[in-house]
């Protein structure tokens, strides 16, 4: 038989490991559950806005290039002459040429709209010449620092000579001017 003091402490221990036992059922187990549910959820949450950020970023960045593309399109515009300039510009182009003491041929000129724009136009000019290398590349330097706003479009180049340094190329250089045809409306 069990001592006395054993057997009288047998009931309230039996229920101090009940209320043990249903406390951390009740409070501990839950809370834990939380903290790890917290926990998974805090990963989740950082992870989204790692991405928030990066999509922030994107957008700022895009809005950097709009910005930019805005404030070139205004320079754009800003250094843009008036159709009434072309023979100035056609004279300066020509001018760099003879300067350089190329031998230019007979130049076709096209006028045309540029395509979603009421009041851009587009002046084509297609310039045969001949040259040495040294003087093409001279002339296309001398063109890219013109003040007129001139793109190169293309150029074909024809050898008409022999080998040897200093030979002579024959190529065909398509220019373009851009101009305001008019004063700029909407579509812009």
């Amino acid at each position: 038989m069990k001592p006395f003091w054993r057997r009288r402490l047998l009931v309230p221990a039996l229920v101090l490991l009940a209320l043990n036992a249903g406390t951390y059922f009740a409070y501990t187990l839950p809370r834990a559950v939380g903290e790890r549910t917290i926990a998974a959820r805090e990963v989740v949450l950082r992870e989204e806005v790692a991405q928030e950020r990066s999509r922030v970023e994107g957008l700022r960045q895009r809005a950097r290039t709009i910005e930019g593309n805005t404030t070139d399109v205004g320079r754009f515009y800003e250094a843009l002459g008036r159709k009434g300039s072309l023979l100035k510009i056609q004279e300066d182009i020509v001018g760099v040429a003879r300067r350089l003491g190329i031998t230019l041929g007979n130049r076709s000129y096209a006028n045309e709209k540029v395509r979603g724009s009421d009041s851009l136009a587009r002046f084509r000019i297609t310039m045969p010449m001949s040259g040495s290398y040294r003087q093409v590349v001279s002339f296309l330097q001398g063109i890219e620092a013109m003040s007129h706003f001139v793109t190169v479009d293309s150029i074909s180049l024809h050898d008409d000579s022999g080998a040897g340094y200093g030979r002579s190329t024959s190529l065909n250089v398509v220019l373009s001017v851009y101009f305001l045809d008019a004063e700029p409306g909407h579509g812009e």
